[in-house]
Parts: C-alpha cells; sequence; structure tokens
C-alpha cells in the first residue's frame, strides 16, 4: 500500500510540475501559476487524508508531563 501511495505521489507531483512549465512557457504569470499549484496541491492533500479521526499530534496541544516533571532540562516544576 505504501508503494502504491508513494507512486501515486510523485505522478501528482510530476503532472502539477509539467503543468506549471506548460503554463509558464505559454506566457502565463509565474505567481498565478503559484496560485494554481498551492490550490492543487490542498486539494490533493484534502483527497489524500486518512478517514477516522485525527491522531493525537494533529489534535492540538500535548499532553501534559507526568509527575510534575518539567522536560527542560534545568528547571523545576512548581
Amino acid at each position: 500500500m505504501r508503494s502504491a501511495r508513494r507512486r501515486t505521489d510523485l505522478v501528482v507531483f510530476l503532472a502539477v510540475l509539467a503543468s506549471g512549465v506548460v503554463l509558464v512557457l505559454s506566457g502565463i504569470r509565474p505567481e498565478a501559476v503559484s496560485t494554481v499549484a498551492i490550490g492543487l496541491s490542498t486539494l490533493y492533500a484534502a483527497w489524500q487524508r486518512p478517514e477516522g479521526p485525527p491522531r493525537r499530534e494533529e489534535a492540538g496541544t500535548p499532553a501534559p508531563p507526568e509527575g510534575g516533571r518539567s522536560d527542560v532540562p534545568g528547571r523545576t516544576s512548581e
């Protein structure tokens, strides 16, 4: 599964890159091409997002340290 996803990512990357080159060579301003490329990459990222609840890293703030310890060396918890 991972290999198929990487292949799909490569195909999409090359398609967006080729489209950008063609658009720039045909006289479209690079700023407009970058706007289109950003929009396409955002749509692709949303399409590739796995289903289900967000993982802990994506959910927001990290969990507090256990036992009142500080993760910063040299500092103590208050």
